[in-house]
């Protein structure tokens, strides 16, 4: 057809839109596979790979992993109390822990704090993340373990840290307790019961800036 043919009927238009098209399907690609990748998270605690966990060393592990991410936006300050070993998926309880603090950083709208506390007491172990970002709204509170649900702009998150790391604890017997308020911070603490799980103790160090 003749280049007139063409523009009358719009495809001139379309073909200037290309680039824009094809790099908006690169990045629904890449969401994509981010919520694939999450989603293989829901199930991982099912299969092999539990053992007995030194709880102080993998905290210490996951909050080195975290570091990098973290350090532009906030300091990293560990309180690891004294912790019993604990009968855990490593790799998947590593993951949850993982989500927590990583959600924490991105909460931070300029630099603040972030602390990792973990102690036992009264048959249960308590590791909280507590950071003094942004904070969240009442009207989101309660759909924040929702799968999918972001308040996020559209290509920044999933909306499935939350849910992956509320499965992977309640896997393990635990549940996830959140605390907000806006503009001053948001507190999330993982309870786990820790009965049975072993009468080793580890010292670990206290109040130590990373």
């Amino acid at each position: 057809e003749q280049p007139g043919a063409w523009r009358a009927r719009g495809f001139d238009a379309l073909l200037e839109d290309f680039p824009t098209l094809i790099r908006e399907s690169q990045e629904g690609v890449e969401r994509v596979t981010r919520i694939v990748a999450d989603l293989r998270g829901f199930t991982g605690v099912d299969g092999a790979g539990w053992e007995e966990a030194d709880m102080a060393e993998l905290i210490r592990r996951v909050a080195s992993m975290v570091l990098p991410m973290l350090r532009e936006r906030a300091e990293l300050v560990l309180d690891i109390g004294v912790l019993p070993p604990l009968h855990c998926h490593r790799a998947q309880f590593g993951r949850a822990l993982y989500n927590l603090l990583r959600n924490a950083a991105q909460a931070m709208t300029e630099r603040g704090e972030v602390r990792l506390r973990a102690a036992e007491a009264g048959g249960a172990m308590r590791i909280e993340v507590a950071d003094n970002g942004c904070g969240i709204a009442p009207e989101h509170l309660g759909r924040i373990f929702e799968p999918f649900y972001t308040t996020r702009d559209v290509g920044q998150g999933t909306g499935l840290g939350l849910t992956a790391a509320r499965d992977i604890v309640e896997a393990h017997g635990g549940r996830i307790e959140v605390e907000s308020e806006p503009g001053k911070g948001t507190v999330v603490a993982i309870i786990l019961p820790v009965a049975g799980n072993g009468q080793g103790r580890r010292e670990a160090d206290r109040h130590v800036p990373l």
